[in-house]
């Protein structure tokens, strides 16, 4: 098997050999991996992916149907499972969805293992394995993923190790090895991909009107570019361009945070409840720019990187309110209710985001009702969003993987 897997490789390789270094970094954002720098690299990295892609959609395939497939192109189709669980890591508020192929939400919730931060083994160890199997759906690998948020050692660009952010590795650590004795198939998750795939900060935006911002993967990018000829720039320019990023930052975040609210009203009207009650969300605090002048660079650095944070968090949740009001809006015309319909659709047909409904996986999303209120009335909600965001991001991935991998994959799958 191992020879075979080399050979498989270096037959991989040599399809992709002619690709440029852009083609191939392009073919692994479209994957949502890790591009690495150098064409070599790229060029091992991409292959051994298709390689594993392939043994795992032919296992699959042979556990579903218990015979080889007649076809290579029929067997690469069990790339993409049936289901998904999408798992957002929290000691406090951890977060799932298990979705389907096809797009509909079976089950998405946000449960709280510990109320603090506990690092006694034993704690850990019983609270994850009960969450494992009381709470969350346990399924083959054969027909599910469960995809887990791969966490960081540092939060934020601090230097220090947070209590808060070693437990939640902890519990990454445990929930492998539960899902692994449960025979499942597991795929860890940067979340700066799935960031960057549905436009929610840096990279391309949602809305070509929308201003970039910092990217998630270097919070302390120079706010100015620098050539080598142009020297360092001044503290006094960095510090007026910081203040001018961070006061367009600011009305960024207010206008977010008004969109998400007429969301979550339309969504109550949907569903039949009090449509005037707004979103509970702290507002958005506009900075007096002659205030933030006084501040040094290293407080407008912290301040910039909070702001980016939270308009992520509310772009999240207007891509999951906008599927979950498409959903609705369907519901309403399939029960006879036009003027909730038209209402929703006329919102909808107004976002500047609205391609955001195109990111799904083989259909529409669909939210049953019992789901749609659940998000509605749940305070937590970009913890909700992120998990499902998560979930839908690395289906759209598998659609390319499925088309890259009948490209470019190895003919040697059949004998493995």
């Amino acid at each position: 098997m191992e020879q075979i897997g080399t050979q498989a490789r270096a037959e991989i390789a040599a399809n992709l050999a002619a690709l440029k270094v852009s083609q191939l970094s392009d073919a692994m954002r479209s994957c949502g991996l890790t591009q690495g720098v150098g064409k070599a690299h790229k060029l091992e990295s991409l292959s051994s992916f298709i390689w594993a892609s392939q043994v795992l959609a032919r296992r699959r395939y042979l556990d579903l149907h218990q015979r080889l497939p007649p076809t290579l192109s029929e067997a690469h189709n069990e790339v993409i499972p049936r289901e998904v669980v999408s798992i957002d890591i929290g000691f406090r508020n951890l977060a799932f969805a298990h979705i389907t192929r096809c797009g509909k939400v079976l089950d998405w919730r946000r449960v709280e293992l510990l109320t603090e931060a506990n690092f006694e083994p034993w704690t850990l160890a019983s609270v994850v394995e009960r969450f494992v199997q009381t709470e969350l759906p346990v399924r083959p690998a054969s027909t599910c993923t469960y995809l887990i948020e791969h966490q960081r050692f540092r939060s934020q660009g601090s230097a220090a190790v947070t209590d808060s952010v070693m437990v939640n590795n902890l519990i990454e650590t445990l929930l492998y090895a539960n899902l692994r004795h449960a025979g499942a198939h597991i795929v860890a998750i940067n979340p700066i991909q799935v960031s960057a795939h549905l436009g929610l900060i840096g990279g391309r935006s949602s809305s070509s009107t929308e201003p970039q911002l910092p990217a998630e993967d270097d919070p302390k990018a120079p706010i100015a570019k620098r050539g080598k000829r142009q020297g360092k720039q001044p503290k006094s320019e960095q510090a007026e361009s910081a203040v001018d990023l961070i006061a367009r930052m600011d009305e960024i975040l207010y206008e977010q945070k008004q969109l998400t609210s007429t969301q979550h009203k339309l969504i109550q009207l949907a569903l039949g409840k009090d449509s005037t009650r707004k979103r509970a969300t702290r507002a958005a605090t506009r900075r007096d720019p002659d205030i933030l002048k006084l501040k040094g660079s290293k407080s407008l650095g912290t301040l910039r990187e909070t702001r980016r944070r939270q308009i992520k968090k509310e772009r999240a949740i207007s891509i999951v309110q906008s599927w979950v009001l498409d959903s609705l809006s369907r519901a309403a015309t399939g029960q006879n209710d036009p003027a909730t319909a038209r209402e929703i659709k006329k919102h909808l047909e107004s976002l500047s985001s609205s391609n955001t409904l195109q990111l799904r996986p083989d259909g529409p999303m669909e939210f049953p009702a019992a789901v749609a209120e659940m998000f509605s009335s749940e305070r937590k909600k970009d913890d909700l969003c992120d998990c499902l965001t998560q979930g839908v991001a690395w289906y759209i991935w598998q659609r390319n993987v499925v088309d890259i991998v009948k490209q470019y994959g190895s003919m040697f799958v059949n004998t493995a």
